[in-house]
């Protein structure tokens, strides 16, 4: 079991090594998390309202309802994800940098653009394809396969890029050329 284990954790260290697999690691966190709150809220929604969740015959007022448990959840995931994000997935970048709002700001705002695409597919599919009495979170999950990978390259190219770690990559650049000049002048 011991063996086991420790081969457990050398995959997951493994797999996590690079920086997109810690994102979808991470997200896969924030998903339980956004499925489970999503879940919850649409049961509250469904014990306080009265909602017909037959997408042949829902009216507006049962469609409004419907989004609110996927933003709910998509918020308490947000937050959730910034903070992984920000101490492991982009550590590297953001070794000097404090949480702080600013950037919080920043990755909330990328998150409600992949939002769009999150939420155009989940009602495209609540609606038109999928059950909402059976399919709920398999429509909530397609949606959130659709803004992720807004998220990632918002994060990676916007939230977490600093001058700093910008200019310390291309300064590696610089010396890693230099040195390998340097071997051939010598020989």
């Amino acid at each position: 079991m011991k063996e086991f284990l420790k081969n457990l954790n050398d995959a997951f260290k493994a797999i996590t090594k690079f920086q997109f697999m810690r994102f979808c690691v991470t997200g896969s966190l924030g998903v339980v998390t956004d499925m489970i709150i999503s879940y919850i809220v649409l049961l509250v929604l469904k014990s306080t309202f009265t909602i017909n969740l037959d997408s042949n015959t829902n009216g507006l007022t049962d469609k409004i309802l419907l989004c609110i448990p996927p933003v709910l959840g998509f918020i308490a995931a947000v937050i959730q994800n910034y903070l992984i994000n920000h101490f492991w997935t982009f550590s590297r970048e953001t070794e000097n940098h404090r949480v702080s709002f600013k950037l919080f700001g920043k990755f909330f705002g990328v998150a409600l653009f992949a939002l769009i695409p999150r939420l155009i597919v989940y009602v495209i599919l609540i609606n038109n394809v999928l059950n909402p009495n059976s399919f709920f979170n398999l429509a909530n999950f397609g949606g959130i396969l659709a803004g992720m990978f807004f998220n990632f390259f918002g994060s990676k190219f916007f939230v977490f890029r600093f001058k700093e770690a910008v200019e310390q990559q291309v300064k590696k650049q610089i010396e890693t050329v230099e040195a390998v000049v340097n071997s051939k002048e010598e020989n």
